[in-house]
C-alpha cells in the first residue's frame, strides 16, 4: 500500500514524491476503510491524484493523537520553545516555497506568479509574527483588591482544537489557524478542503523536520459530511474553528453545541461594499477595486463584489474601469495558470463553474441586468475559466446584489449621496469586509463608524495584514484571527483569587 504517488509539474520543473496518507502522529497513514478523493486540476479537468479520506475512525485516533501530545508534551513545553519551532517552520516553507506555490496553482488553479506566490510569502510572514508571539500574548494580569487579597488571570489553552479550512486559500487559510493556535499552546487536528488538501498534506512533514513533537499537528483530509462532521461533534475536542460558507459554519456551531459546547471561532461568507465618492483620487479606486473582486477569481470572502459609486462620476468610473480590466485580467496565452501573462485563474471546480454560470444567467435572463463580460468563455478548455464580469445598474433588491456568487462578477450601482451610500452598503445579511475611497476625512471617518462590518479598507481594497485581527460581523462570523486576536482566540481566561488573610 503506497502512501506517497510522483507527480510532475513540468512547467516549473519540479517532481514531488507527493504525501497521499492522513497525517496523524507525525506519520502518513491510510484511512481505516481505504477510501480516497479524487482532486482536480481546475485549469484542465484532469485528474492529478487520489488521496485518503478520513473516517469517523481516523477523526478518533487523530483527536488521540492530539490529546496525548498535548497532555504530555506540548503542554509542558516553555512558551519560547514553541515558538523556536514556529522559527525553523517559517525557515522550511521559505526554503520550500515555490514548490508549495506550484501545488497550490495546481491544485486550486491560482495564477503560479501573481497569486500563490504571494499566499506563500504572506504565510512565511504569518509564522514568523507567531513564532515571536509565542511568549507574549499569552501574559495574564495582577488585579490588587484589598490589603489582604488580589487576584491573577491566566490565558491558558484549550487543549485539543479542530480546524476546518476552505479551498479557496488552502495554505493561506491553514496557516492563519494552525500558527497562532500552537503558538498559544494547544494541539491541532485540521481538515483540509476535499478538493485541495495536497498542499497541506505535503507542508505537514516540514512540521516533522522543524523538530514537532508526533500528535502536535494532525491533517486528515476528507469529506465534510463525514470527517468534518466528526470533528465538529467530537466530545474531546475542546474548540473548533472554521472558515468556509456560513450554511455550513451554522452547521458547525450546531454540531458544537449538540456535543459538548465547545468553543467556536467562525469566519463565514461576505457580500463585501466598495463605495467610491467623487471626491476619490478614481485612477486609485479603479485598480484597488478591481483587484478586490478578480483577484483569486473572485473566489474570495471579503471580495468586494458590490460596488457603489456616486452618480457624478459613475460613467467615468465604467469607462476607466472597463479599460483597466481588459488591461490587466487576463487567462494568459495558453490557459495555464503557471503562464507568466495569466493573471485570472480558473475557478475551483466544475460545481463552482456551474453554479457562477448560473448566477450570471439568471442576472441577465431572468431580471434583465446589463451585463459585461470583458472576454469570453474559453471554449477549447476542459478548465472552469470564467472571464471577469460585472452588472451595471443593479438594485439591491437584485439576488446578485444578495447572494455570495464567489465568483469573478460583480455588481454595479450609483449613489446620490453619503446618506444613500452608507444605506446601501449595509443591506446586507453579511458584514465580513468593506471598502471607501475618498479624499475627505469626514466621509472615510463616518463611513468607518457607520458600516457594520470587521473591517474596512480606507482608499485600498482586500490587503489585509497579519498583525490586524480579522473577523465578521452578523451571518459572517464570530471571533478574530490574526494579530494579537490570533493567539487570544485559542486561549481562554482563568482567575485565581489570592487570600492573605486569616479567616474570622
Amino acid at each position: 500500500m503506497s502512501l506517497t504517488e510522483t507527480i510532475t509539474i513540468p512547467q516549473v520543473g519540479f517532481t514531488y514524491n507527493l504525501p497521499i496518507g492522513l497525517f496523524i502522529n507525525n506519520e502518513y497513514v491510510a484511512s481505516a476503510d481505504g477510501k480516497k478523493i479524487d482532486t482536480i486540476n481546475p485549469s484542465t479537468g484532469e485528474k492529478i491524484t487520489s488521496f485518503y479520506a478520513a473516517s469517523e475512525k481516523d477523526v478518533d485516533k487523530a483527536v488521540k493523537a492530539a490529546r496525548n501530545a498535548y497532555e504530555n508534551v506540548w503542554s509542558k513545553m516553555p512558551a519560547e520553545e514553541r515558538g523556536f519551532l514556529l522559527y525553523k517552520l517559517a525557515d522550511l516553507i521559505e526554503r520550500d516555497k515555490s514548490k508549495l506555490a506550484a501545488l497550490e496553482t495546481l491544485d486550486a488553479g491560482k495564477p503560479y506568479h501573481s497569486n500563490a506566490l504571494n499566499d506563500l510569502d504572506q504565510i512565511i510572514q504569518l509564522t514568523r509574527y507567531f513564532a515571536g508571539s509565542a511568549d507574549k500574548y499569552t501574559k495574564g494580569q495582577n488585579i490588587p483588591l484589598t490589603h489582604d487579597k488580589y487576584a491573577l488571570t491566566f490565558k491558558v489553552p484549550y487543549g485539543v482544537v479542530g480546524q476546518v479550512v476552505p479551498w479557496n486559500y488552502p495554505l493561506a487559510m491553514a496557516s492563519w489557524k494552525i500558527q497562532g493556535c500552537l503558538a498559544a499552546g494547544n494541539t491541532i487536528v485540521i481538515k483540509p478542503a476535499e478538493n485541495t488538501s495536497i498542499s497541506l498534506l505535503y507542508m505537514a512533514q516540514l512540521f516533522v523536520e522543524a523538530g514537532f513533537p508526533p500528535g502536535v499537528l494532525n491533517v486528515i483530509p476528507g469529506l465534510g459530511s463525514v470527517a468534518g462532521t466528526a470533528l465538529a461533534s467530537h466530545q474531546d475536542v475542546d474548540k473548533i474553528a472554521f472558515t468556509g460558507s456560513t450554511q455550513v459554519g451554522q452547521k458547525i456551531m450546531e454540531l458544537a453545541g449538540k456535543s459538548n459546547l465547545k468553543a467556536v471561532t467562525l469566519e463565514c461568507g461576505g457580500k463585501s461594499p466598495a463605495v467610491v465618492f467623487d471626491d476619490a483620487k478614481l485612477n486609485n479606486a479603479v485598480e484597488w477595486v478591481a483587484n478586490g473582486i478578480y483577484y483569486n477569481s473572485g473566489q474570495n470572502c471579503t471580495a468586494n463584489s458590490r460596488i457603489y459609486v456616486q452618480e457624478t462620476i459613475y460613467d467615468e468610473f465604467l469607462a476607466k474601469f472597463r479599460t483597466y480590466i481588459k488591461d490587466n485580467w487576463t487567462f494568459g496565452d495558453k490557459l495555464d495558470p503557471f503562464d507568466e501573462k495569466c493573471t485570472l485563474g480558473p475557478v475551483i471546480s466544475e460545481a463552482q463553474y456551474k453554479k457562477i454560470r448560473a448566477y450570471l444567467d439568471h442576472g441577465a435572463n431572468e431580471e434583465k441586468l446589463n451585463s459585461e463580460k470583458l472576454s469570453e468563455f474559453p471554449t477549447k478548455s476542459k478548465g472552469y475559466f470564467i472571464p471577469p464580469t460585472f452588472f451595471t445598474d443593479v438594485p439591491s433588491s437584485s439576488k446578485l446584489s444578495q447572494e455570495e456568487i464567489f465568483g469573478p462578477a460583480a455588481v454595479i450601482a450609483k449613489f446620490r449621496d453619503y446618506d444613500e451610500a452608507i444605506k446601501l452598503a449595509n443591506n446586507t445579511n453579511y458584514g465580513l469586509a468593506s471598502a471607501v475611497f475618498s479624499e475627505n476625512i469626514r466621509t472615510t471617518n463616518k463611513f468607518v463608524r457607520d458600516i457594520k462590518a470587521g473591517t474596512v479598507w480606507v482608499n485600498s481594497s482586500n490587503d489585509e495584514e497579519i498583525s490586524v485581527p480579522f473577523g465578521g460581523f452578523k451571518m459572517s462570523g464570530v471571533g478574530r484571527e490574526l494579530g494579537e486576536s490570533g493567539v487570544d482566540a485559542y486561549t481562554q481566561l482563568k482567575s485565581a483569587h489570592i487570600n492573605l488573610a486569616d479567616y474570622n
